[in-house]
């Protein structure tokens, strides 16, 4: 059964998640999500599997936040989640700075941007603070969500280039549920009489807490000349405050106490906005005012002072601390019927989810990184897993530009060709493209990945076991040393991972995984094409140093001037013109056909008796796995991975020397032994390769 997903909400005080993220936390749930939420608070949560409490502060110059992060690294080193969800300025940089390591490790960080402290007319002291560590948090931010149009243009302009996922979403949804009600006028004349109010009066209202930034002093200095104008005004002013009674005091201090109503927190703010005539705001900033948007969902005119989100949803807002346009705008209304208000559709909950739904489900981008331009068996693995996993996952594929252009076309792959494999060159498609994960395959290609790499999470998939790497010299030296950026380490065989000079080093970061093919595909293609030649021995692999082809020119020239048995050489490679020459010296050019690089070898592999590899050293060579999978039993040298698969007798042989081999040859080819080999490798590929298997552990590395 798979594990279930888990994610986790991170606020600074847990009113922030109950006043505006319980519609999320319900969609993971919906989702069968499992949900952890993380505040300084211990309140319960609907809606949460688990709470934690972690130390943060508001204030950045609390030491708690210091311990915080501590906390939050512990926390996130038990947990391990899909996707985090950072709210509130210190809530997410206490979380981004504890998730760099997750992030590694496959965890997707999206932070939500409530309002910059940051933004046009701040304070120069909000800037040099708070912009900063923006711009450096943005690089361990996997995607920024903005709020307003003004955060997001500048989000976009100042930290593209850090983060490569800049989202708007307009505010955190209007639920129109919560304004979907009616009120008689004996409810609305009750409610206004329980605060003091007759039915005639003209009601202003500012939900928000009493605070410097909300600038409710503003309002309330407009207050005398509004009421001499008409005494039938009053401004009520629902919220937490949080001055200690600094507007109360303002308010008695100018005269106008009785119009001005201190409600402290509601929970029947809707219904505060069904008996008032018109909502105000005198913030100074704003991310995305919920008080507006809901005063626009109860039909309700508004005046307000013109600042950073509040002029997303208004076109005439007033200058700032303009008092007397300010008040020129409220007498208009006074006299005024209430105006149909704008369309608020795309600010409402239902909207709103579906907006951060597709930014949650968003598919992860691989970019699988290879050092060659071939199809050969690295190449084909990663083929594999993209043809696999394609419905999950963005893939794209890199390497120098050649003939694997061909394959990746057929197969419908995107191709990101480079001219070379350098530093250079991969920073450029990192650019462009903007993966999460880099899937290097093989020692060069996960050393390039590792220097140009920025934070995406990298993963090294090594398919052969290279002598180099066995000993300590600069070579295996620098592979350890570039792993320490790596998550994941794939050997394709249990040889390959322990015979590292420094396995033990690389040990919890390792996993051996053994190539896999789709034996329904390779079935398939054995059964297409014109070619219907058949051999007795066959070569087919890249004609390199490590598959010693030469060593099976000795051999096949060996055993086939008998004149029984007829042999053939697949593939094409650096070593081809030698191979050529040593066929022509052995005088066995009737007797080995050079057949070269076929794009489907398999009728071939499947019409002939064995296939014989004379490799110095392997991971675990595809081609054995296909020929296992079409019943063609496999002679090889004892190397690596082979020795994995190959059980004497039962589908093939392991040899040493070119006698052991040759007698091997004469003693498979006889029919009653062949259809044992045949049978006994088809039965070896079935417990040996299990392709949804290999696909589900792939998919668990990448998250």
């Amino acid at each position: 059964m798979a594990k279930k997903k888990k994610v986790l909400f991170v606020a600074t005080v847990d009113s922030h998640i109950l006043a505006f993220h319980l519609p999320y936390l319900e969609l993971f749930k919906q989702k069968g999500w499992e949900t952890h939420v993380a505040t300084n608070g211990k309140e319960k949560i609907p809606f949460c599997d688990h709470k934690h409490t972690i130390c943060m502060e508001r204030s950045p110059f609390k030491f708690n936040n210091l311990k915080a992060i501590k906390q939050m690294k512990q926390l996130l080193k038990k947990e391990h989640f899909d996707i985090i969800h950072c709210h509130t300025p210190m809530g997410s940089v206490v979380t981004r700075l504890a998730a760099k390591k997750a992030r590694k490790n496959g965890t997707r960080v999206i932070y939500t941007a409530h309002g910059f402290h940051f933004y046009t007319g701040a304070p120069l002291i909000n800037w040099l603070l708070f912009y900063p560590v923006e711009w450096y948090l943005a690089k361990y931010t996997d995607t920024l969500i903005t709020i307003n149009h003004e955060d997001y243009n500048r989000a976009k302009k100042k930290f593209s280039k850090r983060c490569h996922d800049i989202q708007y979403v307009p505010g955190v949804g209007i639920d129109p549920k919560k304004f979907d009600f009616k009120m008689t006028k004996k409810e609305k004349h009750e409610l206004r009489a329980s605060l003091g109010l007759k039915d005639d009066d003209f009601v202003m209202i500012f939900p928000a807490r009493l605070d410097k930034n909300k600038n409710q002093g503003f309002l309330i200095k407009c207050m005398p000349e509004l009421i001499r104008e008409n005494p039938k005004i009053h401004l009520l002013l629902p919220g937490q405050d949080e001055l200690n009674g600094k507007y109360q005091n303002l308010a008695k201090k100018l005269g106008v106490e009785d119009n001005v109503r201190f409600l402290g927190k509601r929970d029947d703010v809707p219904r505060l906005l069904k008996i008032s005539d018109l909502a105000v705001s005198s913030s100074k900033r704003e991310g995305l005012p919920i008080n507006m948007l809901e005063a626009l969902e109860s039909n309700l005119p508004i005046v307000a002072l013109g600042c950073r989100g509040c002029n997303d949803i208004l076109s005439n807002s007033i200058n700032k601390n303009d008092k007397r346009m300010f008040r020129n705008s409220i007498t208009q209304h006074v006299t005024r019927k209430k105006e149909p208000h704008q369309n608020i559709n795309a600010y409402e909950l239902g909207h709103v989810l579906k907006t951060i739904s597709r930014i949650y489900n968003k598919k992860k981008t691989v970019l699988h990184l290879l050092s060659s331009n071939r199809f050969s068996g690295a190449e084909n693995v990663a083929c594999q897993i993209i043809n696999g996993l394609k419905n999950e996952y963005n893939f794209i594929y890199c390497s120098p530009n050649g003939e694997i252009q061909k394959k990746l076309a057929n197969d419908k792959i995107e191709y990101a060709p480079i001219e070379r494999m350098n530093i250079g060159e991969i920073k450029k498609v990192l650019k462009k493209y903007s993966p999460d994960i880099i899937h290097s395959h093989d020692y060069k290609a996960s050393i390039i990945a590792s220097l140009a790499a920025n934070n995406e999470m990298l993963i090294s998939h090594i398919h052969q076991n290279h002598p180099k790497m066995r000993i300590k010299n600069i070579y295996s030296l620098i592979f350890l040393i570039v792993s320490h950026n790596v998550t994941k380490i794939i050997w394709v065989s249990e040889a390959a991972r322990t015979d590292y000079a420094y396995a033990e080093k690389v040990t919890t970061k390792s996993i051996t995984l053994n190539n896999i093919i789709d034996p329904k595909a390779i079935a398939k293609k054995s059964n297409q094409g014109t070619r219907q030649e058949s051999y007795d021995i066959i070569y087919v692999g890249r004609l390199e140093y490590q598959k010693n082809p030469e060593r099976f020119v000795k051999i096949a020239s060996i055993i086939t001037k008998t004149g029984k048995i007829k042999a053939a050489i697949v593939g094409s490679g650096s070593e081809y013109e030698i191979v050529k020459k040593e066929i022509l010296a052995n005088d066995a050019s009737n007797r080995i056909k050079l057949l070269g690089q076929l794009d489907n070898p398999y009728p071939i592999i499947k019409k002939s008796k064995i296939l014989i590899m004379t490799s110095r050293w392997e991971g675990l060579p595809m081609v054995a796995l296909e020929a296992l999978s079409l019943g063609t039993p496999i002679i090889a040298t004892p190397t690596d991975g082979l020795k994995d698969i190959i059980t004497n007798g039962e589908n093939g042989y392991l040899a040493n020397s070119d006698e052991e081999i040759c007698s091997h040859i004469l003693d498979a080819k006889k029919t009653k032994n062949h259809d044992k080999l045949s049978h006994g490798a088809r039965m070896a590929f079935s417990r040996f390769n299990n392709y949804t298997e290999y696909l589900h552990k792939i998919r668990a590395i990448y998250g």
